[in-house]
């Protein structure tokens, strides 16, 4: 026969059957798609499993199975390419993001026909035999210990799965979780090994690898630590540096960051799945050249740059928590602070807001950013700046401090709220108030649009906080941004020394830079503390029925207020 002509009943049938299926397919319609005669057909085949085969010996292999084959040829050495591991991680990540990569829809109905058919039992078993020795080959790189029983078993299970899920996956309902199924099967390559990886067989601190910083959480205990380090051993990817902290008040989970170095092979989405096998809430971030050299010295890098470019800090605090994104706002716009977006008070009027989209935010985090806000306002004052802020002195002598909350604040803010009686806090936020969430408290010290003042004696003990909230019933009017609510609490201890006055001269001190034109304060009618700061002549009142039969709504001008302030003494 004409080579032409064979060749398009072949590539004919070949369309067919991956369109339809070799049993919805007959010979005339071959010689239809063909355009030949059936003659042409019948001697090419007498039946369609022998169309089948021929179709089969033309067909490439997969890209997985030649991934796979690839690695068991590499050498076992330094100059080898992709480890053991990944190669395998790569082979399932793939085979569940896109099955025919893995197994060719043709290849699987003659899989189903082999049985019957002994020719095509032949060539299929072929096909199958070479994928069988790559893997073994795979598998034996990471050290499987056993008899060959032990190996053969691990084989099998790799390409049955393998076939489970190229056979499924065109008629299960949804999506599939590429990450969680990667991750999965690296606990399982990990598991199957018994002995560690031989030493000096990768290529984690050549000069051609990849950087990344990563963090992530584990249960607490040296046994957590033992397992991570042994499945980045597993992917031959060497660790540069580890630090470890606890979750803030959780001591049974450990905040840990990592700083490692792997083969170009390597992807980040490997090195998140890998990691996940162990921890949880993993975040992996390229990293910086001179990461590998020493951390310590990138601080300090990182550090002298914030000296002399202060507008950095928005940057430096992204990466600095391994942010996915950052944004520079005005401090009456955007979102609240919340587990996977946290709000930080850089100036009077000017956030910082970061987002993380896989891993919520952890209080050691927020000590970090909270180390970073410190160097930027001692970067402020070494420029010739004032650092912003107000020192009082009260009637008796004691000084306080008046200055922009913190996100390391939190802590010491709910110890505020806890030594407050009930009927204080009901005063400040008409409803009880008997359990604080994290989150919660990190809104109100700070991670909210306005401003949060604190007023501290000595160091670090907080004896009264306030707020200025931006009134914003609707988010798409401008024009309630002008107006900003106020709110005060101060220790118990301390009412009747002048702190709430002073707290109050603050915020209407700070209310111009934040746009605001006119402040409103809610105040319940037997809060008289509260209603002796606010002098009638300047503060209009209403009834404010939506708080409450029994809340007022207190209301004036910043330039009225602004005119008639008592000045603070640090002015």
């Amino acid at each position: 026969m004409d080579p032409e002509r064979r060749e398009r009943i072949v590539q004919a049938a070949a369309d067919l059957f991956a369109a339809y299926g070799v049993i919805n397919v007959g010979r005339h319609d071959i010689a239809r798609r063909a355009d030949v005669t059936m003659r042409s057909v019948n001697a090419v085949s007498a039946h369609r499993t022998d169309l089948l085969r021929e179709v089969l010996e033309r067909l490439p292999t997969s890209p997985v199975a030649e991934a796979i084959r690839a690695q068991a040829d590499s050498p076992s050495d330094e100059e080898s390419g992709a480890t053991a591991m990944s190669a395998l991680l790569s082979a399932a990540h793939e085979a569940l993001g896109n099955p025919s990569a893995a197994w060719d829809p043709l290849e699987l109905q003659a899989l189903a026909a082999a049985p019957y058919d002994d020719a095509l039992r032949a060539l299929v078993g072929y096909r199958v035999e070479r994928r069988w020795d790559a893997v073994r080959e795979v598998l034996r790189q990471l050290e499987i210990s056993g008899d060959r029983k032990d190996v053969d078993a691990a084989v099998l299970h790799v390409l049955a799965v393998g076939i489970g899920v190229a056979v499924l996956a065109p008629v299960l309902p949804g999506a599939h979780d590429t990450r969680a199924w990667t991750a999965l099967t690296a606990r399982i390559m990990e598991s199957l090994s018994a002995h560690e990886p031989l030493a000096g067989q990768g290529s984690g601190l050549g000069p051609a690898g990849r950087t990344w910083r990563a963090r992530l959480q584990l249960p607490s205990g040296p046994d957590s630590i033992a397992h991570l380090t042994r499945v980045l051993s597993m992917l031959d990817v060497s660790l540069v540096t580890m630090t470890v902290a606890p979750v803030g008040a959780d001591e049974t989970m450990s905040l840990i960051d990592l700083i490692l170095r792997s083969s170009d092979q390597m992807s980040r989405a490997m090195v998140v799945d890998s990691l996940r096998t162990v921890g949880e809430d993993v975040v992996v971030g390229r990293g910086q050249e001179g990461d590998v050299d020493d951390v310590a010295a990138r601080v300090l890098e990182l550090s002298t740059r914030l000296l002399g470019q202060p507008e950095f800090a928005p940057q430096a605090a992204a990466e600095l928590l391994l942010a996915d994104s950052w944004q520079v706002v005005d401090a009456s716009v955007g979102e609240d602070s919340s587990p996977f977006a946290a709000r930080l008070q850089w100036t009077v009027d000017r956030h910082v807001i970061v987002r993380r989209a896989n891993a919520p935010f952890t209080a050691g985090e927020y000590a970090r950013a909270t180390a970073l806000l410190e160097l930027m306002d001692a970067v402020t004052v070494a420029h010739g700046a004032a650092s912003f802020g107000w020192l009082d002195t009260l009637a008796d002598g004691t000084e306080l401090v008046t200055r922009l909350a913190r996100p390391e604040d939190t802590a010491e803010v709910e110890n505020l709220h806890r030594r407050c009686s009930p009927d204080s806090l009901y005063q400040r936020y008409f409803t009880p108030k008997n359990t604080w969430r994290e989150e919660n408290l990190r809104r109100i010290s700070g991670g909210h649009r306005g401003i949060t003042l604190v007023v501290t004696r000595g160091e670090a003990e907080i004896v009264a906080i306030g707020n200025a909230f931006p009134l914003t019933p609707d988010e798409g009017d401008s024009e309630h941004f002008t107006r900003g609510e106020v709110a005060l609490l101060v220790d118990d201890e301390w009412h009747g020394q002048g702190i709430g006055r002073l707290l109050l001269s603050h915020l209407i001190e700070s209310a111009p830079q934040l746009g605001f034109t006119h402040l409103v304060a809610f105040v319940l009618e037997d809060n008289v503390a509260m209603q002796s700061l606010l002098d009638a002549e300047v503060w209009e009142t209403r009834p404010a029925p939506d708080l409450g039969a029994n809340a007022r709504a207190y209301a004036a001008s910043v330039e009225a207020l602004s005119e008639t302030r008592e000045p603070s003494s640090s002015e």
